[in-house]
Parts: structure tokens; sequence; C-alpha cells
């Protein structure tokens, strides 16, 4: 009761045989005014007119509905139209039918007046009188009696009576709620859009089933929708939607949509998407699984698998596994694909042959042939590891067996890549024995200047030529201690455990001849044409 009246909304309307649908639409959209009704039982091409100006909203309805069968009430913020057959007509030239309504008394009818209508009395012509006892414009329901003697015309009302019109008036109100003037139907067949069992108001409608022949358009469904070529749906769809070609939703779908080519949902997407090429969605929270692509232009929780690519213009809390490639503009869970993945920040894992992007903080694991992050805090495996604000260092020192080494590491502190080049000093003039390789590490901080770093390398050697095209290899197990002398600036120095398997052998002699090794702990032949020989050594330099 506390709620403002709509029908105390004051308008000015100007209609002259008008059609009733294009009366109620202009006052709806000029007014804000929603009003509910069952087009099956209103004929809405009737002609109507009214003229008022900043006059009562009620006012305005009464002359509208003059001189048509239409009765009205306001209820929950809505004016629901039904028809009344036993309503009186009267002109909109009636004075009395322009009066203001007087609204509802608030505090609850203790005085009622049960009215008697007089039995009809014939005119001098044989005819009735045209005069009926109408109710007061505030009352609820009229009580006809039979042409008997009054039981009690005034009076209080007792405890009995009092139920009866209680429950009078909770009858009425539910018949204009429950009435058959929503926008709901049970079903809708057809063939084109325009062309339906709806007829005109099928974009408006929303249907439990709808079969269309070849493309339909639907308000909204509410249960089952099955399209030879297309289903259009303005608003929502709930349950289940398949098309031959695809399906089309303005708004949210929830449940399932599978379509031969594609799925659209202009909102959210709940449930699962299924199409020959493509699904798109602002919003999903579902599966979505595609022949070339997905796309949502927000946030994606769920899974999306796409023969091409999948695509996200906000957070991906989802598996997203594609053909080519993952694209996300926010965070992501998990990326899989066999060409590369992109993403903002990941939280567990990115994995692809070529190459994983991460624009912001990996929290958990990438493995590809290169990874580029901005900040890591999980582990970047590949062969090539670029963290923007990672473990990038580059050395320079010696060791026993090559005298000038430099370095490269990139990538994080649990996991970087180690790019080495190195060089005897020559005996002589021209081109002695020089070595390439690579290798991985891992480093341990001990507090704010003083770190262990674990590395493996492989280092291929080559003597006295350009390059040794057999076997000749250094693998290092490498245990160094790094004190930072400055801010870019630090000293290591480690012990070292070599293995190098070679095939060199002196052609006179027959003997392997590799002369990077200083001394040997292990010698041994492991073929006739390998060799194995290990030691000890040490490394020391400058980390920068």
């Amino acid at each position: 009761m506390a709620q403002p009246n709509v029908l105390d909304k004051r308008v000015t309307m100007h209609y002259t045989n008008e059609r009733l649908h294009d009366a109620l639409q202009g006052i709806s959209n000029r007014y804000d005014v929603y009003f509910s009704y069952s087009s099956d039982l209103i004929n809405m091409r009737q002609r109507v007119s009214a003229h008022l100006d900043n006059e009562p909203l009620s006012i305005g309805l009464d002359q509208l509905f003059a001189n048509t069968y239409i009765v009205y009430a306001a209820i929950g913020g809505q004016i629901v139209l039904r028809v009344n057959k036993d309503k009186t007509l009267t002109s909109t030239d009636n004075k009395e039918s322009r009066k203001k309504k007087l609204p509802p008394e608030k505090e609850e009818i203790e005085q009622p007046v049960f009215v008697k209508i007089p039995p009809p009395t014939s005119t001098p012509t044989g005819g009735q009188t045209e005069e009926e006892p109408v109710p007061a414009p505030d009352s609820i329901i009229l009580l006809t009696m039979p042409d008997i003697h009054t039981i009690r015309s005034e009076g209080p009302v007792h405890p009995f009576d009092k139920t009866l019109l209680n429950f009078e008036k909770w009858r009425t109100e539910a018949d204009w709620t429950l009435g058959e003037h929503s926008d709901y139907r049970i079903a809708q067949l057809s063939l084109f859009p325009m062309v339906s069992t709806n007829i005109r108001y099928s974009r408006e409608l929303t249907n439990n089933v709808s079969l269309n022949l070849l493309w339909g358009v639907n308000g909204g469904v509410d249960g089952l929708e099955l399209g030879t070529l297309v289903n259009t749906v303005r608003k929502d769809v709930k349950g289940f939607q398949a098309a031959g070609l695809g399906n089309t939703v303005r708004q949210n779908v929830t449940g399932t949509q599978m379509g031969g080519l594609f799925n659209v949902a202009g909102g959210t997407a709940r449930g699962f998407q299924a199409a020959g090429l493509f699904n798109k969605a602002k919003n999903a929270e579902a599966a979505q699984a595609a022949g070339l692509m997905n796309l949502v232009s927000e946030d994606i929780s769920g899974i999306q698998a796409a023969g091409l690519f999948n695509h996200s213009g906000g957070n991906a809390n989802a598996l997203q596994a594609a053909g080519l490639f993952n694209s996300n503009k926010g965070r992501a869970k998990v990326q899989i694909s066999s060409l590369f993945n992109k993403a903002g920040d990941v939280d567990i894992a990115q994995v692809s042959t070529l190459m994983n992007i991460s624009r912001g903080h990996v929290r958990g694991v990438q493995i590809a042939l290169i990874n580029v992050s901005d900040t890591v805090s999980g582990v970047p495996i590949g062969l090539l590891n670029i963290v923007k604000h990672g473990y990038n260092k580059f050395e320079i020192y010696g060791s026993e067996s090559l005298h000038g080494n430099i370095q490269l590491k990139l990538g994080a502190n649990r996991f970087y890549n180690i790019f080495h080049v190195g060089a005897r000093i020559p005996k002589g003039s021209g081109l002695d024995i020089w070595g390439v390789g690579y290798g991985i590490g891992t480093v341990a901080t001990l507090s704010e200047k003083n770190h262990l770093n674990f590395e493996l390398t492989a280092i291929h050697i080559n003597e006295y030529e350009a390059w040794t095209n057999k076997l000749n290899t250094i693998g290092q197990f490498r245990f160094t201690w790094n004190h930072q002398l400055g801010r870019n600036v630090g000293f290591f120095i480690g012990p070292t455990a070599n293995a190098m398997v070679s095939q060199l052998k002196d052609p006179e002699t027959g003997k392997f001849n590799s002369e990077v090794p200083p001394y040997s702990i292990v010698n041994e032949d492991l073929t006739d044409n390998l060799n194995l020989k290990g030691w000890v050594g040490l490394n020391a330099g400058f980390r920068f």
C-alpha cells in the first residue's frame, strides 16, 4: 500500500479512432507503463479514442476502454487487462467516465454495503431499462442477489461474512494475476519469421515448445526449440535448443545449444554449446566445443575446445584446448595447444610446442620451446625462457678445462637456461680448442647477498678445427656459491664434476687422444670407438 499507484500517474493523451495496440504501445513508451494481457482474448486491432491533458492515468484508461469490454486493474506494478462481457459500455463523451477514480481505502472495510439489484422493469415499449446498478469506483466486487427479501442492507460485518468477502477478494486478484494475459505460450509452430501460430506477436512471446520448419523467431524459450535452419530468440533461452544451421539468442542461454554451424548468445551462456564452426557468447559458464573456434568477449569458466583456436576477452577460469592456439586477455587457468598460447596471468599451466606468452604473473608451469612472461613464481620449462622480472644473468669465468668462458642465464630462480661459449688459450698461433654448450639450473637463496646454484651443462668440444663432427662432449654438474659484491655484480666459485665421452683417436697409435681433460679419475674405453674420462674441476668468475 505504501508503493505509489501507477494509475495516479499524470498523463496526456490524444487518440482518435486509434488501434488499441498502437495506443497502449504509445502510453507504455512515453510514461514507462507496463500492460499485461492476452492477445488471444483481447482484440488489439479495435479502434479506441481518448483525449485528456495532465490527468491521472485511470481517467485516460476509462476513456480509452469506454466503448470496449476491457476492464483493468493495477497489480504488482503492471496494469492487467482482461475482457468482461458484463461491462456496461459508455461513450467517451460521457462526463461521468472522466471522473477521477477514488483511491482504495487503506484500512480494512468494516461497514460494507450489500447491494440488491431490483428485477428489470419494462419500458412502455416492452423492453428493459438500460440503467443497472454500478459498483462504487473503489469496490472490489459486486454481489448480485436474487429477487428475494434482503437479508441485511447495512450494519457491522460478522466474522463469517468478513471471511467470505476476503476470500472473494483474493480469488478475484488471483484471476487477474493467473489469467491468460501473460507473455507465455505453450507452443509455437513457425515457417518463417512472422509466419507462425503466434502471428505478429511471436517476437514478444515466450514458448515452452517451439518448432521452426525453416526459420523461427521467438520472444523467448523455456523448454525446447528445434529448427531446420535457424532459431532466433530475442530474450532468454532455458532448456534445449538445436538447429540445422545455427542458433542466435540476444540475451542469456541456460541449458544446451547445438548448431550445425554456429551458436550465438548475446548474454551469458550456461551449460553446453556445440557447433560445427563456432560458438560465441558475451560470458560463458559452460563447456564450448567447436570445429573452428570459440569466442567469449568477456569471462569464461568451464571448458573451451576448438579445432583452430579459443579466445576470451576477459578471464578464463577454464581449460582451453585448441589445435593451433589459445588467446586470453585476462587470467588463464590451463591452456593447451599445438602452436602457442597467450594470456595475462597463468594460474596452473601453459603447454604448447612452440611458444607460451604471459603478459603477467605465471604461478604455475610453462612448457614450450620458448616461454615468455613478465614475472614467474612457478616454473618455465623450455629451450629458451624469457622472464622480464626473472633470473637474467651474464657470467665471465675460468675453469681447468676451458680457460675462458662466458655464459648467459635466462629464466626464473626455480628453472633457468644456460647458454655457454668457452675456449682454451692457444699454444701457438691459430685455432686451438673451443666449445659451445647448453644447460639448465636452479638457484637457492641463502640470504640477500648469498646464493647457491646447481647446474647441469653439456659442452661440445672442437679440437684444432672449426667444428669437430665426431662425438667429443663434456657433461658437467656444477655447484657454486655466489656472493653479491654490489647491486649488479657478484663473485662465484665452486667445484665441478666432469665426464667426457670422445671418439677422437690418434690416427698413428689408434689411442683416444682428447687434450681437454687435465687428468682423469676414470678412464675407460666403452667401445672400440668411444672413451669415457672423468675428473673433478673448479669454476670461478663474476656474475652480472
